[in-house]
């Protein structure tokens, strides 16, 4: 559903990105993991096209869409979440859904009822007048993927979605992405909870420094010696420190 092929990105003389190549299967969670600064945000600026490689093409659905832009994309069936939260603080729960359903093409009661519906989906019916600027982080974080999903995508880019939630929360919303992937939607996912995206992702994409040091399933990442040392071994020692 989502290809990637041979990104670069380069900031003056810095090069962020180095030939990146990775690919997102539709009905499948797909992690990419690494280091700070590795690269992943800058990877999903390329993906939903708020920043213009310097070389490589990006696909959805098997289309080049490396020239189109952020609106297009979106039309197209792409989703996003943000690792900094992005909603609308003044506007309450439901209307900042409503806001992507009318984007949509959703009119009228019909329009409402939808976010109404897609605020349940994520547990947020309850807050649903509560403006979104008052809400607890994790249940922002929520809000912003009933959001995404409010564009009906076909691919949804998840950026750090357990970050400021508690296991309760963390659980059901892990709970409805294997839903959400079980319904056909291909799901790309940067997070740092190690136990989550082990437990979700079917396949694993690890960057370093700006390249792709590793792809495969989560024995493979996890039994790779230069993942290991690159990335995970640190996520191990800073939790056996904790």
């Amino acid at each position: 559903m989502l290809q990637v092929d041979d990104v670069t990105v380069a900031f003056g003389g810095i090069r962020a990105l180095v030939d990146v190549s990775i690919d997102v299967e539709a009905g499948r969670i797909t992690g990419l993991i690494g280091p700070n600064g590795a690269g992943k945000t800058t990877l999903f600026n390329v993906i939903t096209g708020l920043q213009r490689p310097r070389n490589g093409q990006v696909a959805l659905g098997g289309v080049r869409i490396t020239t189109k832009g952020p609106r297009a994309r979106a039309r197209m069936g792409m989703g996003r979440t943000f690792q900094r939260l992005e909603v609308f603080g003044s506007l309450s729960a439901l209307d900042n859904v409503l806001v992507a359903v009318e984007n949509r093409g959703g009119l009228g009661r019909s329009a409402r009822q939808k976010a109404a519906d897609l605020l349940a989906r994520v547990d947020l019916g309850h807050v649903a007048r509560v403006q979104a600027d008052v809400l607890p982080t994790g249940q922002a974080r929520l809000l912003e993927l009933a959001r995404a999903l409010a564009c009906e995508p076909k691919v949804l880019l998840l950026d750090e979605p357990f970050s400021g939630l508690d296991a309760n929360e963390s659980a059901r919303v892990g709970d409805l992405l294997e839903q959400l992937a079980g319904e056909g939607l291909a799901i790309l996912l940067v997070e740092h909870d190690m136990e989550m995206v082990m437990r979700l992702c079917a396949r694993i994409h690890v960057l370093s420094f700006g390249s792709v040091i590793a792809s495969g399933s989560p024995d493979q990442i996890k039994a790779d010696p230069g993942v290991q040392e690159a990335y995970l071994g640190a996520v191990v020692s800073a939790g056996a420190e904790t």
